[in-house]
């Protein structure tokens, strides 16, 4: 009896090699791999990868990378965002990069934008702290690199 199952079933190396073959044609489930390009993405209570599109808004929700003309995060958070104009509230950024960057009750780790305004706002690294901390850093970094190349 287990033969006769045996016999029915396809070789798994031919299914295999099928799917391998529609895998290279067109991948299969984009919006599982979290890459999202289009003119306007709205992202509510969810997340994504990678975001390019003309407009970006995400409402309780997160993107990882986030590239766009006009950005808009409510209760949410981007690790990553490059835009032109770029407004958040009740949120996040980890890194914003804009022209204009307006935040409102929001914290972001790093900001360089030709203007920024908002209230309540926390940002750990302006421009000026980010080249300071650098310079600071790389002081530092030499320093040990000499102090232990000496004693080696």
């Amino acid at each position: 009896m287990n033969e006769e199952l045996k016999n029915d079933l396809p070789e798994l190396d031919e299914i295999a090699a099928e799917c391998c073959e529609a895998v290279e044609e067109e991948p299969c489930c984009p919006e599982m791999l979290g890459d999202i390009v289009a003119e306007t993405v709205t992202i509510e209570q969810g997340g994504a990868q990678n975001v390019k599109a003309e407009t970006v808004n995400v409402n309780q929700g997160g993107i990882a990378y986030a590239e766009g003309k006009f950005i808009d995060v409510k209760d949410g958070g981007i690790a990553l965002a490059m835009g032109e104009n770029m407004t958040v509230t009740d949120g996040g950024v980890a890194v914003a990069i804009a022209e204009n960057v307006r935040m409102t009750d929001a914290v972001a780790v790093f900001v360089a934008a030709n203007q920024v305004s908002g209230e309540n706002v926390k940002v750990i690294f302006d421009m000026r702290a980010a080249v300071v901390f650098g310079v600071v850093l790389g002081v530092v970094a030499g320093l040990f690199s000499r102090l232990l190349g000496r004693k080696a």
